[in-house]
């Protein structure tokens, strides 16, 4: 086996122009393919993470109230699609008011209040999920109060009970501030419970839990909404199918924009895969037709080796291992050139393709999977040759001797 492979190799040093003609051949079949797969991957995959970088445009909004208990979230949230859900007070519940606790005239504004927890995307990379009795705050909310992070701001909301008005005031610690490129409204986010407890006392429900009295009910709280999002947009456009399905009315406003640019994608590679194919069958009969030729041109001395010895099933070696070698070379040339040309790409197209990241970019499985697929192509175009080979019979060197 060493034998063949090593004669094929040897073979190939000794006709250099040949191994360099074959080579560079590859490499112009290559390096157009993966220019335009870079360019592919890099466009597509930019803009994807363009959107994706919003939590906004992978939010799932519900367009009508319904009747969401606890078990509706802990099914959600066991499902891998989802990156956070938590439920969502009624639109006249998120109005409430808040005031800075200190002494004197106490600045004053009205605000949205949401439900918060571990993994809110609105919460960013920096803040953490607000407590039972702490909130984290809007930049505008923030400045309207004159709060900053340690300061105690009350939640204030009123409630009508048998004719009686009631007030309620919930000191809050305030822990962060919001970028405002996440929420640039007037709001606080306040834990799950927090907000469940607010909504439960407007309702007239007593809360034991934070001291509140009122009407004992047996009917486990519900909300009436909810705050969704998607772990990324492929996930988006599958629950927001599987949401409707359901019977809920939701939307996903940026859903859209999502399934225009996998349109794209979906085009280019279906134009990469035209091309890719008439590329890849035009190298594998070029190169399978050299292989072949190199094998009747090499008819004489291989039917000797065969004499001496050399088994059939070692002497199809001898193509095979010119074809990888050449594979293997002109992969790497390709890929040298490849970098250069995404260098040049990349500085160029920067500023007329407004995209976050390289414009022309393969990462390391990608081209793990190009180079499988040369080395398959280029192993297919040894198979005649190395048939061709494995006919021969040692009796037939004896002639030319």
């Amino acid at each position: 086996m060493r034998t063949a492979v090593w004669l094929g190799l040897r073979d190939l040093l000794h006709d250099r122009a040949g191994f360099a003609t074959q080579v560079l051949a590859l490499v112009a079949v290559l390096v157009p393919l993966l220019v335009l797969y870079s360019l592919r991957v890099g466009v597509i995959g930019s803009l994807v993470a363009q959107l994706s970088e919003d939590p906004r445009n992978r939010q799932i909004a519900v367009t009508r109230q319904g009747h969401f208990p606890p078990s509706f979230f802990d099914e959600l949230r066991r499902d891998g699609r989802v990156g956070f859900v938590v439920g969502h007070a009624s639109p006249i519940a998120r109005e409430v008011a808040f005031t800075k606790a200190v002494q004197g005239v106490a600045p004053r504004a009205e605000g949205i209040v949401l439900g918060s927890g571990p993994g809110d995307p609105l919460l960013g990379r920096r803040l953490t999920a607000p407590g039972r009795f702490q909130a984290v705050l809007t930049r505008a909310l923030a400045t309207r109060l004159d709060a900053a992070v340690g300061d105690r701001v009350v939640l204030g909301a009123l409630r009508t009970i048998d004719g009686r008005d009631e007030e309620l005031a919930l000191p809050l610690t305030v822990t962060g501030i919001m970028d405002p490129a996440l929420w640039e409204g007037e709001g606080a986010l306040l834990a799950d419970e927090t907000l469940a407890a607010v909504e439960q006392w407007r309702d007239g429900t007593a809360v034991p839990a934070f001291g509140w009295t009122g009407v004992e009910s047996a009917v486990p709280f519900a909300y009436r909404n909810f705050r969704l999002y998607a772990r990324d947009l492929p996930a988006l456009r599958s629950l927001h199918l599987e949401l409707t399905a359901g019977g809920l009315s939701v939307s996903a406003p940026r859903l859209k924009e999502f399934e225009n640019i996998m349109g794209l994608n979906s085009a280019l590679g279906l134009i990469f895969g035209i091309i890719a194919t008439a590329g890849g069958i035009g190298f594998l009969l070029s190169f399978g037709a050299t292989l072949w030729g190199n094998v009747e041109r090499k008819r004489q001395a291989l039917c000797v080796l065969r004499l001496h010895g050399l088994l059939r099933r070692d002497a199809a070696l001898f193509p095979v291992a010119q074809a990888v070698a050449v594979v293997t070379i002109g992969w790497g040339l390709a890929w040298l050139l490849l970098a250069v040309a995404a260098e040049a790409l990349n500085r160029s197209l920067a500023g007329s393709i407004r995209v976050d990241g390289a414009i022309s970019r393969l990462d390391p499985h990608q081209l793990g999977i190009a180079f499988a697929a040369t080395v398959a192509v280029g192993l297919l175009a040894s198979t005649a040759a190395a048939w061709r080979v494995t006919r021969i019979e040692p009796g037939e060197g004896i002639h030319g001797l």
